[in-house]
């Protein structure tokens, strides 16, 4: 098979691009972690011995002076890592003790904050607008928390003790700080000596301060890995994640060697006999296949580690600044992203021939005496149609009982990915029967419009199936993945999207703390561009009398105007002028309450909410009967209704500035979680997408080679069909219309598989815990793209192909091998 290797390169290429994805995520993960564990080290340097709070306490500031006072301690770096809320922009900061111009901070531009009413930010706050000499609120988050307006004199550009976060930050004293959150001590402390790590750690550790539980007092080697191990935690996740991905490629590339290896086997049927005449062995015939597949996956495994590494730099070059963790500037190759894509890529390859090289051996060598070598038409047997339906049912099984048995998340999980699995590889076994029957009555379709060429794709696919399901297998792998992760992602969103609407009817709310929001507020926020519906919450204080008992509640008014501002009024069912919503306790709906305040009251019919809380003792009435009973009622919050089509962002920094005269507000955005929650779908569509992109390009690549060497294979047929008055324009069409034919009986085949495995796998993952109600959804118009572009893909695969077999010459053809 020397002489046959150009017809190799579509392999090549199959073994390129599935070892370059998994060198690239093997390399890139590396780098992730190499960053991270720079950044968490830098965090740490310099010092001896850190002194760390969990967030059920802080270091008491007290103990700062007991550590300075322990013989071999030099110096001592408290620090507090916190958020709080800007309260002038309705936004959240990161917030941090002014730092010491050490340890990698620099003073940008303007001074250091020198009082409890100056502040620094860092960069990226003044890039946002934030100036020097500007005033800005800052207040905590606990209950009562007042606002401080201080003043911008800095810019500081943090070191990664700070912070190795990329986010807006605010630096200010540590007093002022403490205060805002409403805790007392430090998060931190860096602790620097003589005498080395062990020797140092030992003398803080005798502070009486530092036993209390949730204190810990580590070496400075210690507190790196302990930050190293919380830092990697996350991206462990995406690194499997990316890897069976890379998986799927190299499985795909497995398909396409397969293939390639089986028709040149079948095609150099007559060379293979005639070895065997001269005396070649069965051992000598397998190996000189295998030595090509070894040849084959060693020379594209070394083209792909050095690909992936150029992609994986690409990536490092174009993102590295703009995730949250800052990338080095150079890949890092470790020595498993260079081994493990090597080891990957020849096994596979090798593996994918052992096939092809064993029916390599059972040429006879009488073969070698035929001038005619028999196309390789393969029969179902019955054992291939019994195990694959096997398969078919028993992973059907398993992703049902996933997708509605299954009452918590690690068993469906498990159980939809054993089934899915199973199930698929029941269909690749029956793809012998379902590809060439699915192909054949799309050609008799096919063929009133196609004529005689569209009919005779149609009978190769019926006469050879197994040529006809090895041409699309790797076309259906990876129609079948994106379909899926089109549909989980759409049914997925569609699920969380109908919980938002019923956790948070609205799209924002403006709460006003102990002020009222008065009417020029709430007209403010109704101007508002994008605003479609806003409208105040008057409430008040109310005694509920009920079966004898007596309580006091907290009575909310709802009228047309706040309910215009809900886009799902599901949690205001049952509530007019003769029912109110009731959460309190002994209370049942039918029951007759009283409320009453000020020698006012009403009489109401009760109606209590599914899954209420009779904690909150709460009261929710119309707007014109709390009226009614507390004429005073005033507001203290504004619920809001974004327009449609509107930009959820804009809309919300919008009310900020509208808000910004009122210091008292504080904006919460329900849409703004949408948004963020439409951009992790976003994010993860057009990464899956574009990491199945390179399967589908492999399964092309099978498309065309599987074709081009089966025009090798069928050079009598083509020449016979020539002498029989078929022009090259006709045989070019039949190899287009068998490619379309057997790609359009795949992707109908991948659209059933994915969208079921797609619903299938999004409600193992929402609905096995009972978390939401699903709602399915099928993404019609993504599905339509995914159908074009591989129906496109499938023929663009066959123009060579065809091109090649319309040049065979009659005579030629006829006159034998």
């Amino acid at each position: 098979m020397v002489h046959e290797r150009r017809r190799l390169l579509p392999t090549l290429m199959a073994v390129v691009l599935g070892v370059a994805f998994l060198a690239a995520t093997l390399m890139m993960s590396a780098t992730i972690k190499s960053s991270i564990v720079s950044q968490t080290s830098a965090s740490v340097d310099g010092a001896d011995a850190v002194v760390a709070a969990d967030a059920s306490t802080t270091v008491p500031a007290s103990a700062v002076s007991q550590m300075r006072a322990r013989p071999g301690v030099s110096a001592v770096e408290p620090a507090i890592s916190t958020t709080l809320q800007r309260s002038d922009r309705a936004s959240v900061i990161e917030a941090h003790i002014t730092p010491a111009l050490d340890h990698g901070s620099t003073l940008v531009s303007g001074r250091m904050p020198r009082g409890a009413g100056e502040v620094a930010v860092n960069p990226l706050a003044a890039d946002s607008g934030v100036k020097i000499g500007q005033k800005i609120s800052l207040s905590g988050f606990s209950e009562g928390a007042g606002a401080r307006r201080l003043t911008v004199v800095g810019v500081i550009d943090p070191g990664p003790r700070v912070s190795p976060n990329n986010d807006q930050q605010v630096y200010l004293d540590a007093a002022t700080l403490m205060s805002l959150r409403g805790e007392q001590g430090y998060d931190t402390m860096y602790v620097t000596g003589s005498g080395g790590q062990d020797a140092v750690t030992s003398a803080i550790k005798s502070v009486p301060e530092l036993a209390a539980e949730g204190i810990t007092v580590r070496t400075a080697d210690q507190q790196r890995q302990v930050l190293a191990d919380n830092a990697l935690a996350g991206s462990s996740a995406m690194t499997g994640f990316m890897t069976a991905f890379a998986m799927i490629a190299l499985t795909v590339g497995a398909i396409v060697i397969v293939n390639t290896f089986g028709i040149l086997v079948a095609q150099r049927a007559g060379s293979l006999a005639l070895a065997r005449c001269v005396g070649a062995t069965k051992a000598q015939v397998r190996r000189s296949v295998l030595a090509d597949a070894l040849e084959v996956g060693l020379a594209g495994s070394v083209i792909g580690v050095a690909v992936g590494a150029g992609l994986a730099q690409l990536v490092v070059s174009v993102a590295g600044n703009s995730t949250n963790v800052l990338l080095d500037r150079w890949v890092s190759v470790s020595v498993a992203s260079v081994a493990i894509p090597l080891a990957a890529g020849t096994l596979v390859t090798l593996l994918a021939a052992l096939p092809p090289a064993r029916r390599a051996t059972r040429v006879p060598p009488v073969a070698a005496l035929s001038p005619v070598v028999a196309e390789p038409t393969r029969r179902v047997g019955r054992a291939r149609l019994a195990t694959g339906v096997a398969l078919f049912v028993l992973g059907a099984a398993l992703l049902a009982w996933a997708a509605t048995g299954a009452d918590s998340m690690a068993p469906a999980l498990l159980a939809g990915i054993t089934g899915g699995l199973m199930n698929f590889a029941g269909v690749l076994v029956l793809a012998v029967v379902l590809i060439p029957r699915l192909a054949r009555a799309i050609g008799r379709a096919a063929g009133r419009i196609g004529g005689m060429p569209a009919e005779l794709a149609a009978e190769n696919a019926q006469r050879n199936p197994g040529r006809a399901a090895a041409t699309v297998s790797a076309l259906l792998v990876g129609v079948t993945l994106i379909v899926m992760t089109a549909v989980g992602a759409a049914t997925g969103q569609s699920t969380i999207d109908a919980t938002l609407d019923k956790q948070f009817p609205f799209d924002a709310s403006v709460s006003t703390g102990s002020q009222p929001a008065g009417p020029a507020m709430v007209q403010a926020i109704d101007r508002t561009q994008g605003v479609a519906a806003a409208g105040a919450v008057p409430q008040a204080q109310l005694s509920l009398e009920s079966s004898g008992r007596s309580t006091t509640v907290t009575a909310q008014g709802y009228g047309p105007q706040v309910r215009s501002a809900f886009r799902d009024t599901t949690p205001l069912n049952g509530l007019d002028d003769r029912h109110a919503l009731i959460q309190a306790p002994g209370v049942a709906s039918g029951d007759k309450v009283t409320l009453s305040t000020g020698g006012r009251s009403v009489t109401l019919s009760a109606v209590v909410p599914e899954g209420a809380d009779t904690s909150l003792n709460s009261a929710t009435l119309t707007t014109a009967t709390l009226t009614k009973v507390a004429p005073g009622a005033q507001a203290h919050l504004v619920l809001v209704r974004y327009a449609d089509g509107t930009a959820s962002a804009d809309v919300t920094s919008a009310l900020t500035t509208a808000l910004a005269p009122y210091p008292s507000a504080n904006l919460s955005s329900a849409s703004d979680q949408r948004d963020q929650l439409e951009q992790i779908i976003t994010i993860m569509m057009v990464l899956v997408i574009g990491l199945l992109a390179i399967s589908v390009i492999i399964a092309l690549v099978g498309v065309a080679n599987t074709l081009g060497l089966s025009v090798l294979e069928r050079t009598r047929e083509i020449g016979l069909l020539r002498a029989l008055g078929l022009t090259r324009r006709q045989i070019r069409a039949m190899f287009g219309h068998e490619a379309v034919q057997e790609s359009v009986a795949a992707i109908i085949v991948g659209l059933v598989l994915g969208s079921a495995y797609g619903i299938a796998g999004a409600y193992a993952l929402l609905g096995s815990e009972g978390l939401a109600a699903m709602h399915v959804a099928i993404p019609w118009l993504q599905l339509a793209g995914v159908t074009v572009i591989a129906l496109a893909a499938g023929w663009v695969a066959s123009v060579i192909p065809g091109r090649r077999a319309a040049r065979i010459s009659p005579a030629v053809a006829l006159a034998g091998e």
